[in-house]
């Protein structure tokens, strides 16, 4: 388990400029940032220079950090998930050819290869889906509408478009969609540490 001091360290190491801290914060993060990136963009490859895009402005904005605001993992998320949102929208703008057989783009996001799951981790999985589902139940339905549109790979600007409502009220709710959340989910004792 990581020890989120050392996280914090790493991150004021990099922030000097040491290399060697950005290869260890790397090798902690990598792959949790990389599943959450590939789910969204559905394209391994793509996915992949996601990630690296992500550790270089991590690289070049360290200083940009701060261990009051979140934990490390937190933050590289969002850069990551600012990237593949970016990456989305740059497909939408160019859409991708679809090959000469005529495959479905559905049927083509359902090949990308993912690793399948032991049989506990697919258990534990199936339970934090599910009381994730019943948490978002428990918020309020203006809550829940914004932060499902957002989980789906709208930005906060598009979900305001497409609810009509005004960007600050998306964000307000957006913000306190997410804490209450994590208050419902950490009295259930099933939110993860960074």
């Amino acid at each position: 388990m990581d020890d989120p001091a050392s996280n914090h360290d790493l991150m004021a190491r990099l922030a000097d400029g040491d290399d060697g801290a950005l290869a260890a914060l790397y090798d902690r993060h990598a792959g949790v940032v990389f599943g959450a990136v590939v789910r969204i963009v559905a394209d391994r490859p793509a996915a992949e220079d996601v990630l690296q895009e992500a550790f270089v402005r991590a690289w070049r904005h360290a200083d940009g950090y701060r261990a009051d605001r979140g934990y490390p993992r937190a933050w590289l998320l969002g850069i990551a998930h600012h990237l593949a949102l970016n990456e989305l929208r740059r497909r939408r703008r160019r859409p991708q050819a679809v090959d000469a057989a005529g495959t479905d783009p559905d049927a083509a996001l359902l090949a990308v290869a993912t690793p399948e799951p032991g049989p506990p981790e697919a258990a534990w999985s199936t339970v934090r889906r599910l009381e994730l589902v019943q948490a978002m139940e428990l918020l309020p339905d203006e809550q829940r509408a914004v932060l499902e549109l957002y989980a789906a790979g709208y930005s906060q600007t598009e979900i305001a478009e497409r609810l009509g409502q005004p960007l600050g009220s998306v964000k307000t709710r957006m913000r306190r969609g997410l804490q209450r959340l994590r208050a419902i989910l950490d009295q259930r004792g099933l939110r993860g540490s960074d």
